[in-house]
């Protein structure tokens, strides 16, 4: 059923505390807000979270992949996160070596939404109750989106994860591919639904290796898992045509696998 509302887009950079270390990280939070409504009293809504590419070579939040991913979800009335892992933009710190800390930094957006815009101590904003949370990565931050389904968050909760560095992860990682790998199969184990992302022109996963993998986790044959190899695409989604590629994918994905009632909000 479609259902039309005059909301009004709320946008707001926020400082969350990271649950590894308190470390302040940036995030941008937006979402649809009726001003008639006490916001306590809002119907739910669906959340997403999006991480970026590695911080150390130009990863951070405006990325353009980000950006049109958060804008995808923005437009059909979910409640989006896009924040900054540790040592990038206005987040404090620094960028690990091990993924470790940046993991927590993840774990702190679910807390945040799970919280209703707190964490721990911390009231960092009021945000509309959620019921039921989509992870996304995209390339570094794919690895660490995977390390959420070995925990438990509070929500149904699915993966997107694009243009995840299968042939770099020890680069990323220093040397601890093993870790990923394990999350990986806890997430191919699990009971929970995946998109996978990947362009045929990765210029640091070769399409083979992408397939071989593929086939290796027979997860062509895995009813909850959605693998989409994106024609003419690179790791970067340089040109418009890749992004529209890419918000194609997620289209379909999204109105096949996740959506009950549809809320369309006009721009």
């Amino acid at each position: 059923m479609n259902q039309t509302f005059p909301l009004q887009k709320v946008v707001k950079r926020v400082l969350i505390p990271s649950l590894h270390d308190g470390t302040r990280l940036e995030a941008r939070v937006s979402y649809w807000r009726n001003e008639n409504v006490d916001i306590g009293e809002q119907r739910s809504v669906k959340a997403v979270i999006i991480s970026h590419p590695y911080g150390p070579v130009g990863g951070n939040y405006y990325n353009n992949v980000v950006v049109t991913i958060e804008s995808f979800f923005l437009t059909r009335g979910y409640l989006t996160i896009a924040f900054n892992f540790r040592g990038v933009g206005n987040s404090k710190g620094r960028t690990s070596w091990s993924g470790e800390p940046e993991s927590g930094d993840y774990k702190s957006m679910i807390e945040f939404l799970s919280n209703s815009g707190r964490v721990g101590v911390d009231i960092i904003m009021e945000i509309p109750k959620i019921s039921d949370l989509t992870v996304i990565g995209y390339s570094y931050g794919s690895l660490i989106a995977s390390t959420m389904a070995s925990t438990s968050p509070p929500f149904p909760t699915c993966y997107i994860l694009v243009s995840y560095p299968l042939s770099v992860t020890w680069l990323l990682t220093f040397f601890r591919s093993s870790v990923y790998s394990n999350h990986i199969k806890s997430m191919i184990a699990s009971n929970a639904r995946v998109l996978f992302i990947y362009g045929d022109y990765d210029q640091f996963t070769r399409l083979g290796r992408y397939r071989q993998w593929v086939r290796e986790n027979n997860l062509d044959e895995n009813p909850r898992w959605t693998v989409k190899e994106l024609k003419g695409t690179d790791h970067f989604y340089v040109t418009r045509t890749m992004e529209d590629s890419l918000c194609e994918v997620l289209k379909g994905w999204v109105d096949e696998e996740l959506n009950g009632d549809k809320v369309v909000v006009n721009n």
